[in-house]
């Protein structure tokens, strides 16, 4: 844990520059670990991905929500609640509209994209979570919080509270990344847009790096 008092309030407009667009979806099972191939299969449909600051969030499942899984055999049952989430430039809002109505083959599993919903904005709450911030290699908690620390300088952002949480490893066919959960706290509005943004670390497109809003300072151990 990383911990520090204190921040000075500050006037802010946000911009919408960069989007969240999502997506209702239908799809029988899937793989937990599925951003490879998700990637994959959105890359053909949309290949200037690779080209701009995009990201594509892991359609997640939250236990307690009624969503089943199963850790064990590494699968999970999207329900009607399930939503793809892209993030993506402004200019390229209308070129995304034409995932409405394909199917995402994802090899074994598929994809039915069904409906666009209301784009999202980034936020400017202070606290953000990344399910996934990869690193080059398995790090304690302290050294991994020094590298975060380093790589938020690098943006401007000036860190006062991290917490460092779960492990997680992605696998593609040709490596395994290692990745650590990270919530930030306490930072200044505009701070929290520029990490939205930009992200740290590597594989956006895996997922790593991504920063959702975050309501309340709690254990990032279960997330």
């Amino acid at each position: 844990m990383f911990w520090q008092e204190d921040i000075n309030k500050e006037d802010f407009t946000l911009s919408d520059d960069v989007q969240d667009c999502v997506f209702s979806i239908r799809s029988k099972i899937l793989p937990i670990d599925h951003a490879y191939i998700l990637s994959q299969a959105l890359c053909k449909h949309l290949p200037w991905l690779v080209e701009v600051n995009a990201g594509i969030h892991d359609i997640s499942v939250a236990d307690g929500n009624g969503w089943e899984q199963d850790h064990e055999s590494g699968f999970y049952y999207p329900s009607k609640r399930s939503k793809l989430s892209i993030r993506i430039p402004k200019e390229k809002l209308e070129a995304v509209q034409s995932l409405v109505g394909k199917t995402l083959d994802l090899g074994k599993y598929q994809i039915q994209i069904s409906k666009q919903l209301n784009s999202k904005l980034m936020s400017d709450i202070q606290i953000l979570f990344a399910k996934y911030v990869a690193c080059d290699v398995q790090m304690q908690e302290a050294d991994f919080l020094k590298t975060c620390h380093r790589q938020l300088q690098a943006l401007g952002i000036k860190p006062k509270k991290m917490m460092a949480g779960l492990e997680r490893n992605i696998k593609t066919p040709h490596n395994v990344i290692n990745t650590r959960s990270l919530m930030v706290a306490d930072l200044q509005k505009s701070e929290s847009i520029t990490l939205q943004k930009k992200g740290i670390g590597k594989y956006r497109l895996l997922g790593c790096g991504l920063f959702v809003p975050q309501k309340s300072i709690k254990s990032v151990d279960a997330l």
